[in-house]
């Protein structure tokens, strides 16, 4: 199974319901291709950087999931019809967390070897 990140935006004016029947939705996409969700996080709404279709603020919605690489087809196909959502994209995550914790160790280290040495 890989790891997957889902991001969506749904228009800002629809209510809270609507995103939970889009998430259920997805819930049972995931399902029929066994896979899970791990995490979710809803943002809420947001101010877009750019209008899409006339729309300046956006309701997001993030998740992470495991399935097979088969869902992805089937999650794109429901979001890309769904008129009330904006956009979505569907990334593979390999192991970000790893890469992060890596990234991060560096930054530290760059940090640490370029502060002023304290006189005493």
């Amino acid at each position: 199974m890989k790891k997957y990140e889902l991001i969506f935006i749904m228009q800002a004016d629809q209510p809270e319901s609507e995103m939970e029947l889009r998430v259920q939705r997805v819930r049972d996409i995931l399902s029929q291709h066994e896979g899970e969700i791990t995490q979710e996080n809803h943002w809420g709404v947001r101010r877009l950087a750019y209008e899409i279709n006339h729309e300046n603020k956006g309701n997001y919605m993030f998740l992470k999931f495991r399935s097979q690489g088969t869902v992805v087809e089937g999650l794109d196909r429901f979001l890309r019809q769904d008129d009330k959502v904006l956009r979505h994209l569907v990334v593979v995550d390999d192991e970000w967390e790893e890469r992060n914790r890596k990234a991060r160790a560096k930054r530290k280290v760059s940090e640490q070897s370029e502060a002023p040495a304290v006189e005493q």
